[in-house]
């Protein structure tokens, strides 16, 4: 018994051939896509939690500091005399009471 293959053949069944391992190696890549996609999305969703927290913190942060430089601008001018004491020991408190808040992470 004799098969007799021309090259029109051969070719259509290479051609073939590589088609389906094209299949299969692009069924393994979008496999490997979505496993990507779940790592990132989770990436992300921690990532906006941090976002919040630093925006939360650097607000607090800068009322903190518009507090202690009302207090700086209060002792200045409780040292020139333009100012009581009670008043600029008021503000030291403000302030003391304001870092307290953020160390302790109340608001």
């Amino acid at each position: 018994m004799s098969v007799t293959l021309d090259l029109k053949t051969l070719l259509i069944a290479l051609v073939l051939i590589a088609l389906i391992v094209l299949i299969i190696y692009v069924i393994f890549l979008v496999k490997k896509l979505m496993v990507t996609l779940e790592h990132t999305d989770k990436v992300l969703e921690d990532v906006e939690v941090v976002t919040a927290i630093a925006a939360e913190r650097s607000q607090d942060v800068d009322s903190i500091i518009t507090n202690v430089s009302g207090t700086v601008a209060d002792l200045s001018d409780a040292v020139k005399g333009n100012e009581s004491t009670v008043s600029a020991i008021a503000s030291i408190a403000k302030s003391a009471a304001s870092i307290k808040g953020i160390m302790s992470g109340d608001k």
